[in-house]
């Protein structure tokens, strides 16, 4: 009997290592994948506004918000915007 219970421990505690490595290792692609989703919209917006030579430095912010903050050209002058992304809705916005 104890050796038994000895086996259903062991593979019970194998199983919750497995469960806790697969939950974190999901994570952070998924939080990889919002930020390139992220990224995208912001330049898409921007190429909307005839920016050119944009780049895009990504941060994650509390909540469901992904702050992009734009840099580029347009009509030969230098422009930087924050983008602000929502995970939930896909969406994203300058603040102009």
């Amino acid at each position: 009997m104890m050796k038994s219970r000895t086996k259903l421990t062991g593979a019970f505690a194998l199983v919750a290592a497995f469960g806790a490595v697969v939950l974190t290792s999901a994570a952070p692609a998924r939080a990889a994948d919002d930020e390139a989703k992220a990224r995208q919209a912001c330049r898409q917006i921007a190429k909307n506004r005839d920016w050119k030579g944009t780049d895009a430095s990504v941060s994650k912010e509390k909540g469901d918000r992904i702050v992009v903050m734009m840099s580029g050209e347009r009509k030969g002058q230098d422009r930087d915007r924050r983008c602000v992304y929502n995970t939930k809705t896909d969406k994203a916005e300058f603040e102009d």
